[in-house]
């Protein structure tokens, strides 16, 4: 086991990419500590955790509250005894045009996603330290490497946390404590293949699938180079690299689990072309739903 007797927070633990590296941290033999601000989606991965035999500590906690980040450190290390490996990996996002973003929306984008994240770092580094070293997992995007339309302020975070990485890198090495970013690319976590199934008759669900497959699979060509859309295991294997002892010697890395998509991303010709492709798909998706 890789991780095997590890003490790991992953805020954001109850769902999606937190789910699915609290799980395998679990398989890896690490105890973990699973924060979310819902006790709902908290209760199934915790369950699901006991299920493979793991030791789990679940709490509500919104980031964005100093206070409660530094509840869910303090309760991790007194019910486990010390701390190895911070996932910080909740998080917010929205896509707003620039001249429409409240300031309301900037302050909780800010607050979550960056600011929480800090707070998670200033309050586990010394636990970190007590234990001779650790390792730091922060989790970014795609769109903090190359930014995107209509997501300034998401963007602005994400780009921030590759920032912060790189400085908590240099800061904390001497202690032995690793410090890296991974970007997820399109990763299957929200249920958005599901929700095209909610607004199409139940008669059409077939026709449906056949289609999403062929044509409007965000991981189709039109989206990124494996034409496969990601899974949260992708991110979930990177990250038991990343907290393992077989990454000793990587810190201040930030790590794009894409697909690919941030080659084309770079390449203004070629990703201007595949905008406009993947626009007309949308649009004749959005069609084909209003039809059936």
């Amino acid at each position: 086991m890789r991780l095997k007797d590890k003490v790991a927070i992953v805020t954001g633990g109850g769902q999606g990419l937190g789910r699915g590296i609290s799980l395998q941290f679990v398989r890896e033999g690490a105890t973990v500590a699973i924060a979310q601000r819902t006790q709902e989606k908290l209760a199934q991965t915790k369950a699901d955790i006991e299920e493979l035999g793991g030791a789990v500590l679940s709490m509500e906690v919104d980031v964005g509250q100093p206070d409660q980040v530094k509840a869910l450190v303090d309760a991790t290390v007194d019910r486990f005894g010390g701390l190895d490996i911070l996932v910080n990996n909740a998080g917010v996002g929205h896509w707003i045009p620039v001249d429409e973003v409240a300031e309301t929306d900037y302050d909780r984008l800010m607050d979550t996603n960056l600011k929480g994240l800090w707070m998670g770092c200033h309050h586990a580094v010394p636990h970190l330290k007590a234990r001779g070293g650790g390792a730091i997992i922060n989790i970014s995007s795609v769109h903090g490497i190359q930014g995107g339309e209509a997501n300034t302020v998401y963007a602005a975070t994400k780009g921030g946390i590759i920032g912060v990485t790189k400085a908590l890198s240099a800061e904390l090495s001497t202690f032995n404590i690793r410090t890296n970013t991974i970007s997820p690319g399109a990763i299957d976590v929200s249920g958005a293949l599901q929700n095209c199934l909610d607004r199409i008759k139940p008669e059409h669900h077939d026709e449906f699938l056949q289609l999403f497959a062929d044509k409007y699979n965000p991981g189709s060509k039109y989206f990124q180079p494996l034409e496969t859309i990601g899974q949260p295991q992708d991110i979930a294997w990177c990250a038991v690299y990343l907290a393992s002892d077989e990454a000793r010697f990587v810190t201040g890395q930030n790590i794009a689990v894409d697909g690919g998509v941030t080659t084309y991303l770079s390449n203004g010709p070629l990703e201007g072309a595949r905008h406009d492709k993947r626009e007309a798909l949308k649009e004749e998706l959005e069609a084909w739903i209003a039809a059936h």
